[in-house]
């Protein structure tokens, strides 16, 4: 006989007791530990719990594409002559959370969940609960930027790089021939009868193929910075007699602690010396070699580290007058980043022209004869690229991308602009925190 899913309210009141009191509060007791002991176990071994290691190499890996980027958009500006504009993170706050719920999911069989628990039918039971946890994750980053734009800044920025600056990165892991091209802005060659040849480091100039000519000939002859002797006279030679009434009687002592020696003028009596302030500093020069002469007459005796005061008073000045002489001009930061925009616009323009860099003597490639293999820099425009190592969409709506793969030394490029750039951040270059909170 057809039974009404509502017969269970005219069931014996002992039998509807028997259930409330029996079996199914000890299912319930049973759920209820079966869900606390699997949120207890969740809890302890959720692998989606925020780890510090993690929060912290997302947060770096999202800090270097923001530098690759931020330099790779002012190398952009620069090649279209605007305004250049740095930002610095210098600070990070951040912050995890892990939230627990606990659930059980119950099957009933023979009849119908009422709305009222405190009656249950008794044509059916309760069949199975299955415990569980609902487990969420967050985590959140507070970070501030602060400009660079300062006096403090700028005027490290606008300078011309020190030599030594240079000797930083002279390493054979860095190719000479690319550290050198984004160093040297020009090449100024004096001849004896007053000609002046200046070659300058730009590739939107006729002349660059002869500029690289003389770089990778100056880098055949081992040209780099070296510490060199610059000591200079001070005064003309002065007498035993002389050195005492200027400098009183303990004249030697006081001039060896101002850094001052004395060198004796000539061989006769009475003893004559020549005042010299003795000091060293790095230049970028040639050490002596092999191609001595053949140097000598191209470029004169001022590229050689060996040229010291003493070698000065060795050379008639008739014999300087009529050689060669050499200078080599550095670069600023900014200027670096100017040439760099040269580069892309000589790349990009209707005539296009790749800036390479084939490997000098002292160069070890590691490179798989790729395209674009010795390449400076190399940028795409609206050209798709999987995972590009830097992507910046420009004022003119076009796409600039630097490719992940057939990069040549771009990413080099980038890596010794940031460093360069980090040795410009001195105190009061970077103002004081919070700047603009980005939430």
């Amino acid at each position: 006989m057809h039974q009404s899913p509502f017969n269970w309210i005219s069931q014996p009141s002992s039998t509807l007791l028997q259930l409330k009191e029996g079996i199914f509060p000890k299912l319930v007791r049973r759920a209820l530990s079966a869900i606390a002991l699997s949120a207890a176990l969740s809890g302890c071994g959720s692998t989606g719990a925020p780890d510090f290691s993690q929060m912290s190499a997302k947060y770096a890996n999202i800090l270097e594409q923001y530098q690759i980027n931020m330099i790779f958009q002012n190398i952009l500006r620069s090649s279209e002559n605007r305004p250049v504009s740095f930002l610095d993170m210098p600070t990070i706050n951040g912050s995890g959370s892990i939230t627990t719920t606990s659930y059980a999911s119950a099957f009933f069989t023979g009849g119908i969940l009422p709305y009222n628990a405190s009656y249950l039918p008794i044509n059916g039971g309760l069949s199975s609960v299955t415990p569980g946890v609902s487990l969420s994750v967050g985590n959140t980053f507070n970070f501030t930027q602060s400009s660079l734009d300062n006096a403090v800044f700028w005027k490290g920025y606008l300078n011309e790089l020190p030599i030594e600056m240079v000797k930083y990165f002279e390493h054979n892991h860095i190719p000479r021939e690319v550290l050198l091209s984004l160093v040297v802005d020009e090449i100024v060659i004096t001849k004896p009868n007053g000609d002046v040849v200046t070659l300058i480091n730009n590739p939107l100039r006729p002349d660059h193929a002869e500029f690289q000519k003389h770089l990778y000939k100056l880098i055949s002859y081992g040209l780099g910075a070296f510490m060199v002797d610059t000591s200079l006279k001070i005064g003309p030679p002065l007498s035993v007699a002389n050195l005492k009434s200027t400098f009183g009687d303990n004249s030697f002592e006081v001039m060896k602690s101002s850094g001052i020696v004395l060198q004796r003028v000539g061989k006769n009596s009475p003893l004559i010396f020549q005042p010299i302030q003795v000091s060293k500093q790095y230049k970028l020069c040639i050490n002596t070699n092999k191609y001595e002469n053949f140097i000598r007459q191209e470029y004169g005796d001022e590229i050689f580290c060996e040229v010291t005061l003493a070698q000065e008073t060795k050379q008639p000045s008739a014999d300087k007058k009529s050689q060669p002489k050499l200078t080599i001009r550095i670069r600023s930061t900014n200027n670096i980043f100017e040439y760099l925009g040269q580069v892309v616009k000589a790349q990009l323009g209707e005539k296009s022209y790749m800036v390479t860099l084939p490997p000098s003597e002292t160069t070890f490639s590691n490179k798989t004869n790729g395209s674009n293999e010795y390449a400076l820099f190399v940028v795409y425009k609206n050209q798709s690229t999987p995972r590009p190592f830097s992507s910046i969409e420009g004022l003119d709506g076009n796409l600039y991308s630097i490719p992940s793969e057939n990069n040549g030394y771009s990413p080099l490029a980038i890596k010794l602009l940031a460093q360069f750039m980090s040795l410009q951040k001195i105190p009061g270059s970077i103002p004081a925190s919070p700047s603009v909170l980005l939430k």
